[in-house]
């Protein structure tokens, strides 16, 4: 299963916001591990955007978190 980290490394070549999402992150040194079961992948990763870069991200995340719905979502229901 694809995972949003992953997804959104292979993002920072895009031309667009999600783009200077994705370089901005992926130049931090993100553990995005989950510290206890049962993890909320969104949940840490609201975190890490809220905690290390500019406000002004937030909606640009929220985008790229939904655009990863989808890829993931269409991949499930592709068949095999």
């Amino acid at each position: 299963m694809l995972k949003f980290g992953e997804w959104l490394l292979n993002q920072q070549y895009r031309d667009d916001l999600i783009g200077d999402l994705a370089r901005v992150l992926c130049t931090k040194n993100i553990d995005d591990k989950p510290q206890r079961r049962g993890h909320d992948e969104h949940k840490i990763w609201v975190d890490i955007v809220i905690g290390i870069i500019d406000p002004g991200f937030i909606p640009v995340f929220n985008d790229a978190w939904q655009e990863f719905l989808l890829v993931t979502q269409a991949a499930a229901d592709s068949p095999d």
